[in-house]
């Protein structure tokens, strides 16, 4: 009986550390995760839209860079860095939508000054 309500606390605490987002970003827009000094996260993406969506990464005071394109309805796991950004990019003139799970660090600032 301890070693089911270790585990079932285990689990609980896993599942409760992340971060589950539907997030809608604009034609020419970005979303960016992510802002100065915090811990490495992951993030589980799917592109939920008609249109490809870029994912870049910007090191704390780097310089930013691509590591993918999700094509519509691709998924994929990016790992980012302690005090990285993660930036998703709809370059189209559609409405791009990401379905996002962080885990890690998932006391991270969301926005941008484009979203």
């Amino acid at each position: 009986m301890k070693k089911a309500l270790t585990l079932l606390t285990t689990v609980l605490t896993l599942i409760s550390c992340s971060l589950t987002s539907r997030t809608i970003i604009g034609p020419q827009k970005a979303f960016e995760l992510g802002e100065g000094r915090h811990g490495s996260f992951k993030a589980s993406l799917k592109n939920d839209s008609d249109v490809p969506l870029d994912v870049y990464q910007v090191p704390f005071g780097g310089v930013e860079t691509k590591l993918t394109t999700l094509q519509p309805g691709q998924q994929k796991t990016v790992r980012f860095n302690a005090d990285t950004k993660a930036i998703f990019k709809n370059t189209t003139n559609k409405e791009a939508v990401v379905l996002l799970k962080v885990t890690g660090d998932t006391g991270l600032t969301m926005g941008g000054a484009n979203y």
